[in-house]
């Protein structure tokens, strides 16, 4: 028997919906906080090198400073920065 059969009407389909969503919001709530720990991970997992290679590289500038190292450490900033500042544009994006 199709399922879709039973439900004749749209207030068929309301309430089948309100029995069943707090079931579906409750596996939500168990399993969307996973997806937004695993997105976390996946940016500090490509963003953290980057950071790592920029502190050791102002700890060398502090030591031994050399106009090449101030250009690759002020270009390295600067595209963290810019990347940072997109994703502040699109997180503003999308709460509007």
């Amino acid at each position: 028997m199709n399922l879709f059969a039973l439900v004749k009407s749209w207030k068929d389909f309301s309430f089948i919906w309100s029995i069943i969503q707090p079931f579906v919001l409750k596996l939500l709530k168990k399993n969307v906080p996973t997806s937004i720990t695993k997105l976390y991970e996946n940016l500090a997992k490509y963003s953290q090198p980057a950071l790592d290679s920029l502190y050791k590289l102002k700890a060398k500038i502090k030591e031994t400073p050399t106009e090449l190292d101030d250009y690759c450490f002020d270009q390295g900033v600067t595209a963290i920065e810019t990347f940072a500042n997109y994703l502040l544009g699109e997180v503003q994006n999308l709460r509007a």
